[in-house]
């Protein structure tokens, strides 16, 4: 799953994790991507659908991948959605596919069914990479390396920052410039498809439709107070 590419000319996110809050999360993120990495031998995807967590996780990827090769190679990418989704979302994930290492492939459907259809088409994964953190519903039980519960497709799912708060995620992508999708400077927290998912109540100016970015809610219990 790994082919070579060149990202010199490319403009990722920045490499100096010394310029994040907590450089030593970072550096403890990016050592469980890598050790996915090599128990995995290649046989890893990514699951990215645009959101800010899962692109913290695509900028530890490269971090990683960048201490194990030059050029550095690509990773299967897994865009699983289901709903509408913002055209805002779309144009963010055409963008990242072409700054970061990842091929990407979409597929249309819900979690369970959309990991049926990646196992069925790749079946030598053994891992995936997810932006999972212990505030996500149903996910306070996981750890770092969590396989799929019983029922479910058989992989191992590797939640680097399942420890990680929501003003965390804010600081790494801020201190070290990654890109991310332009609704979180718009009031969004959650981005879940248009039919769910609103800008944060918490982050309105007035009583007009503008709102703070998303970075800064204070309190990230509200996390998901725009979700409907």
């Amino acid at each position: 799953y790994f082919k070579q590419i060149n990202l010199s000319v490319m403009q990722p996110g920045s490499s100096d994790v010394s310029a994040c809050g907590e450089p030593a999360l970072v550096s403890a993120a990016v050592a469980v991507v890598t050790k996915a990495l090599e128990d995995a031998g290649g046989a890893i995807a990514i699951a990215f659908n645009g959101g800010k967590d899962c692109t913290v996780v695509l900028h530890l990827l490269y971090l990683a991948l960048q201490q194990q090769a030059s050029p550095i190679p690509t990773v299967l990418g897994v865009c699983i959605e289901s709903g509408e989704t913002f055209p805002e979302v779309e144009q963010f994930i055409d963008d990242v596919v072409e700054v970061y290492p990842i091929t990407l492939v979409r597929i249309k459907a819900g979690i369970k069914e959309g990991l049926e259809i990646l196992m069925k088409e790749h079946p030598d994964i053994k891992a995936i990479l997810m932006g999972t953190r212990r505030t996500d519903p149903y996910s306070s039980h996981l750890t770092e390396f969590a396989p799929t519960d019983p029922g479910w497709p058989q992989i191992l799912r590797v939640n680097p920052i399942i420890t990680w708060s929501y003003s965390q995620v804010w600081d790494f992508l801020r201190s070290l410039q990654v890109p991310y999708c332009p609704l979180y400077d718009q009031g969004y927290t959650s981005i879940g498809n248009v039919l769910n998912t609103k800008p944060n109540p918490a982050l309105s100016v007035g009583e007009g439709d503008k709102f703070r970015p998303a970075y800064e809610l204070v309190d990230g219990e509200k996390e998901r107070s725009g979700r409907m």
